[in-house]
This record gives structure tokens, C-alpha cells and sequence, in this order.
């Protein structure tokens, strides 16, 4: 196994938790995966392109009752390997696909045994796991099968972790099995055995939506009961294994951004992750009124500690791990009135990108100048933004460039963005305004 990957800027390559990927791996012939470089990817560098998989229903864009892709995931221990799901409100069957050419090809994992839509999937962030192993993936299964799912062979295979039914089993508003799980996220402390689950609505007979723990993989669970005001719907920003902020629903403000930094316990000591401590609503504080779009949300980390969160109204970032949070952006675009409306969010060494849910905006900003948002860096696309977790990035070092996959939330269609090479920062910290 090879040591980290750089970018040529001496920085680590980043994934969505944990920063650095190494070797490369790809797809053999029986299904697992073994050590070598990366193919692909192909395409043109600076220009937004489609991606249309046969596999998917609704690659063709007059198609609006597709597979709809929801989460995409770079495997951070092989480069060029991205995971993503599909599937619907209508409880068809979810298809699972993986590309190991940064999204040139794509082969389906796995089709037939979940149901309804893998809103906000997670994989296993560790890049340290040996190159060329299968990631451990997460996965609820919302207005389907419902339930937490778990795959230790990338996606190939999946079942379902009864654990998190029999714990939510008393909070579950319609009935013991129908546990309605918004989103499983991998903690960064313990991958992949430490995970936070959120609650898609509220609890029985209770307004907002709790959380539940897994220390071993989802085989036992403990739950966490939501504090008042907190709302539903939320996804995980994983500060790390003790520190967590869960951002609601969209609420005009109401329930934004919340913070635990013990483990949702009160009392405890740290060596012990508080977990000699008692859960408690009490533990959580609410840090900002920033919420997400209605069915997506992006988040993400760059290589200095800063986090960054797209939301409904706005684009916010933490410097202090989650303590706070400064909006960036904020309303409408500067000089239109289009909203801001961000649901992905992913950077690469120079640059933040964000994408529109709702429209079809793609939004840059220098890493550094994080207010000024330029939103011509590419040709215009006619894709819609992503859905949860659904756009994700990785060095390409056979080429040299960042690959960024973004899935259309309406369509069944992957789109590409390799950055050039020749997106360089001037002194004066503006971007190249040639381009």
C-alpha cells in the first residue's frame, strides 16, 4: 500500500470527512477490488458535463418520475472510486451503482434488496483502510423499506440493522418496525463503527425528531431524545466522535443548527467519550438559524479546520468547531434575484462549489475570499442541483486534476466537473479574471 496523496500544493487530497486519500484501486473481473491506478476520468476540463447512466431511469431529461440520485461518495482509500443511490418516493427498488473511473463507467452493486430512497448515505472515512478493500456504507431507506441499513462489501450487499429498529421501536409514530430514518453518518472517531442516525419527523407524540447511536457497527443502539425546538429532518455534520451539529429543515429559522459537544450526555469525562455520562436533551444548545433545503444538504471541511454548510437562505461557515457559525453568503445571489438555495457543497485546494437545488447555479468561490461567489465559472447546465450528501470530489493524479460528481436530484444523471489545471490564484488572491 502506497503512502498519502498529494495535490501539487502540498496539501492532502480531501474527502468528506477525513482528508487524505491513498492508492489508487480498481474494479476486477470477480467484484472486489484490487491495487492500481485509477482510469479515467475523460471529458473536457472547465465545463460542467453529463454523465447518463443506462442503468437508471431518467437519464433521459423529459423522464420526471426517474431514479433519483440521492447521495454520491468518493471512497477515500481509493481514488477515483465513487458510490452513489438512486431510487424514489414511490418505493421502488434502490439501485446502487459504483464507478471506479471517476464516473466514466458505472456498474451496478446492487438493485433488488432495498426499497424507497437512500436519503443520505454514508461510507467508511478512513483513508488508512488497505487499498483495494470494500467501504463499510450506511444507508436509511425512506418511504420504502424505512429501517438503517448497513453493506460491508461496497454495496454488493445490504441488511438491515434490527438493532435500530428494536431501539426506535417505542418512538416509531407508525408502528414498531416502521423506523423512519432521515440520515446514518459515520463518525470520524471510530470508522465504521461509530454512527449518529437522525429521525426523518418527530418522535411518537412528539413535535421534533431525536437521534440514535451506534458504537459497534449498528449491531446495539442508544437513543437520544430530541431537545425542544430542534425540528426533524436533520443531517449530521460530523465535527467529530463527541462533537455534533445537526442542522433541521427548513423552518423560517426557527430550528436551525444544533451542537453537542459531549456526545449529547450530560456529565462524563472526555477520555471515556462521555459515554459514563447520561444522555440528555440538555446537552444540546442551538448555535445558528441556518437550516437546510427541504431534502438536501451538503458539508464540508476544508483542509484548515474551517467547516462550511450550505443552507436554504444561506451559505455558513465554522471556525470553531461548530461553536458558531458566519454566514458567507446570504438571500439572493449579489446583483440578481435569484436565492442562494445551496444543497452541495464540496472544495477542492483553491475553491469552494456549491450547487442550486432548487435552480440550475453553480457557484465558485476562492478558498480564502469565501464571499465573493462566481457563478459564470462554467457554461451554463440545465441540471437541478444535488440531493443529500449528493456531490463529492477527488484528486485525479494521473491527470492532475480535481473531479467533482454532482447528481441531478430530478434526473438520473451524473454531472462531471474536472478543474483545470490553469485555475491558478494570483497574488492579489482574485481569481484568473481571463477565465
Amino acid at each position: 500500500m502506497s503512502g498519502p496523496q498529494f495535490a501539487p500544493d502540498g496539501t492532502p487530497v480531501h474527502g468528506m470527512i477525513n482528508r487524505t486519500m491513498i492508492s489508487a484501486a480498481a474494479f476486477c473481473v470477480a467484484g472486489t477490488m484490487s491495487p492500481a491506478s485509477a482510469g479515467g476520468p475523460t471529458g473536457t476540463d472547465g465545463v460542467w458535463q453529463p454523465i447518463t447512466i443506462a442503468a437508471l431511469n431518467g437519464g433521459d431529461a423529459n423522464v420526471d418520475d426517474g431514479d433519483f440520485i440521492q447521495s454520491i461518495m468518493a471512497d477515500p482509500a481509493n481514488p477515483g472510486v465513487f458510490y452513489l443511490g438512486a431510487g424514489n418516493n414511490d418505493g421502488r427498488a434502490i439501485t446502487w451503482l459504483r464507478t471506479t473511473d471517476f464516473g466514466d463507467t458505472w456498474t451496478v452493486r446492487n438493485a433488488t434488496t432495498m426499497h424507497g430512497n437512500p436519503w443520505g448515505f454514508s461510507i467508511d472515512p478512513d483513508p488508512l483502510r488497505p487499498a483495494g478493500s470494500e467501504p463499510t456504507l450506511y444507508s436509511p431507506a425512506g418511504y420504502g423499506s424505512f429501517g438503517a441499513w448497513k453493506s460491508t462489501d461496497g454495496a454488493a450487499s445490504w441488511i438491515r440493522l434490527q438493532g435500530a429498529d428494536a431501539a426506535f421501536a417505542p418512538f416509531n409514530p407508525f408502528g414498531p418496525t416502521l423506523t423512519d430514518l432521515y440520515h446514518v453518518m459515520v463518525l470520524p472517531d471510530d470508522p465504521p463503527n461509530h454512527i449518529l442516525a437522525t429521525y426523518h419527523y418527530g418522535f411518537a407524540d412528539n413535535p421534533d425528531g431525536g437521534f440514535g447511536e451506534s458504537w459497534d457497527g449498528g449491531v446495539s443502539w442508544v437513543v437520544h431524545p430530541p431537545p425542544p425546538g430542534v425540528g426533524t429532518s436533520h443531517y449530521v455534520i460530523p465535527i467529530s466522535g463527541t462533537t455534533w451539529c445537526v442542522i433541521a429543515q427548513s423552518n423560517n429559522g426557527e430550528n436551525g443548527i444544533w451542537r453537542t459537544a459531549t456526545a449529547g450526555r450530560i456529565g462524563g469525562t472526555a477520555a471515556l467519550k462521555f459515554r459514563d455520562g447520561a444522555i440528555s436533551a440538555s446537552a444540546w444548545a442551538k448555535v445558528s438559524d441556518v437550516e437546510h433545503v427541504h431534502g438536501s444538504f451538503g458539508a464540508w471541511k476544508i483542509a484548515d479546520g474551517t467547516w462550511y454548510a450550505a443552507g436554504w437562505n444561506d451559505i455558513a461557515k465554522s471556525s470553531d468547531q461548530g461553536a458558531t457559525w458566519t454566514t458567507v453568503v446570504s438571500g439572493n445571489w449579489p446583483g440578481t434575484f435569484e436565492g442562494v438555495q445551496t444543497s452541495g457543497i464540496v472544495a477542492t485546494a483553491n475553491y469552494l462549489y456549491g450547487n442550486s437545488f432548487i435552480g440550475t447555479t453553480q457557484a465558485r468561490a476562492v478558498i480564502g475570499d469565501d464571499t465573493n461567489w462566481v457563478r459564470d465559472y462554467s457554461a451554463p447546465v440545465n441540471a437541478n442541483g444535488s440531493n443529500p450528501y449528493g456531490t463529492s470530489v477527488a484528486y485525479a493524479a494521473s491527470i492532475g486534476r480535481y473531479v467533482i460528481l454532482m447528481g441531478d436530484h430530478t434526473h438520473g444523471v451524473v454531472w462531471r466537473y474536472i478543474e483545470p489545471a490553469v485555475d491558478t490564484i494570483f497574488a492579489s488572491g482574485f481569481d484568473d479574471p481571463s477565465r
